[in-house]
């Protein structure tokens, strides 16, 4: 896939506000550009979105063709977009979302370097680019790990550069500027699906109206992806899912959302309602890596009469219910954790959040 350079299908604008930044004139009077001045010990936001249309029908030729496009956009801490950035990329060939979402952080942290940022957060919705852009998992395919490649090297050159997992309504900043790319690029037959669907106000797709998701409190309306990603994200982080419209503060439920959801997801939240019952001094996983089940210790306690061994309710294992570690009844807690700091230090509960492997998460 070839970048297009063409005037029209590129921009990129530089917004803050006038305190630290001077006006420029715009000549097609549309406004003012402003000129950012970026600190040096400030963590800036960097979000990047790569999105691919489906196959469209020229209305002239006859032939269906393939459109791409990204969006960046770079913000303060308080999430006030100071630059942003957006960019069609012609069909070269096979056409694939993450590449193109890789080609976007790219190109942000390439921008973000050359305006004198220095320490960056890349906010990231897709799973497998984070676990890539993290150092965990590796892509199959060279021209993806070239690709990744490249940002791993654009992030050594950052004084710090942090990759955080989040849900796709916290990056619509660049869904949109990603779409609008693609919307520059695309056939007027665009414009007779979006007249037969519903537009999701996060990733901006239309979409089949049976297949937006709604509440009968709120009746905000988003697609079934969206929806289900932002309930995999919150719940991963330990958060009570609520709905995704601008500034509504309703919680969603399980109920509401069942249709939706996965067999993992809906575990996941069954565990989450689990864990709200019990007050978190009174909550001990089992340290079992393959298990981690949620008790309570009063629980344990009680019905083990007060024996510092207890035995999980679902894996039976033995665990020390003192330091939540497996059994050691030949060595006191001090003596475990000296011979064991690292487990001591990260205990194995942390690498299952909430129970549930996060290996899976967007796929």
């Amino acid at each position: 896939m070839e970048e297009s350079h063409s005037s029209d299908l590129i921009s990129k604008r530089q917004r803050l506000d006038s305190y630290i930044a001077g006006d420029i004139t715009n000549p097609k009077g549309e406004g003012s550009s402003k000129l950012v001045q970026f600190a040096d010990n400030v963590v800036y936001r960097l979000y990047f979105k790569g999105l691919v249309s489906d196959e469209v029908v020229a209305a002239e030729s006859g032939e269906r063709t393939v459109t791409a496009g990204f969006g960046v956009a770079i913000c303060d801490v308080a999430d006030n977009l100071l630059y942003e950035m957006k960019e069609s990329l012609s069909d070269g060939g096979e056409v694939k979302r993450r590449g193109v979402e890789i080609r976007a952080l790219i190109h942000g942290l390439s921008e973000a370097f050359n305006m004198g940022i220095r320490h960056v957060r890349i906010h990231c919705d897709d799973y497998p680019i984070f676990q890539f852009i993290n150092g965990g998992d590796k892509p199959k395919q060279n021209e993806m790990r070239q690709l990744v490649n490249e940002v791993c090297r654009l992030k050594e050159k950052m004084d710090s550069c942090e990759p955080l997992m989040v849900a796709r309504n916290d990056v619509k900043f660049a869904f949109k500027l990603a779409r609008e790319a693609i919307v520059s690029q695309s056939s007027s037959s665009l414009d007779m699906k979006a007249a037969q669907g519903k537009t999701c106000a996060i990733c901006l797709e239309e979409t089949d109206a049976g297949r937006m998701f709604s509440t009968e409190q709120c009746h905000h309306r988003h697609c079934f992806s969206c929806v289900k990603q932002y309930v995999e994200v919150k719940l991963l982080s330990g958060i009570v899912p609520t709905c995704l419209g601008e500034g509504c503060k309703l919680e969603l439920t399980l109920e509401s959302c069942s249709k939706i959801l996965t067999p993992r997801v809906t575990e996941m939240w069954k565990r989450k309602m689990k864990e709200d019952s019990i007050p978190a001094a009174e909550r001990i996983y089992c340290p079992y890596p393959n298990c981690a089940m949620l008790m309570s210790k009063s629980d344990l306690s009680s019905d083990a009469h007060q024996s510092k061994v207890q035995e999980c309710v679902k894996c039976r294992g033995h665990f020390c219910i003192d330091c939540n570690v497996p059994s050691h009844t030949d060595m006191s807690c001090d003596e475990y954790k000296k011979l064991h700091p690292d487990l001591m230090s990260s205990s194995l509960w942390q690498t299952t959040i909430s129970g549930v492997n996060v290996s899976s998460v967007g796929t």
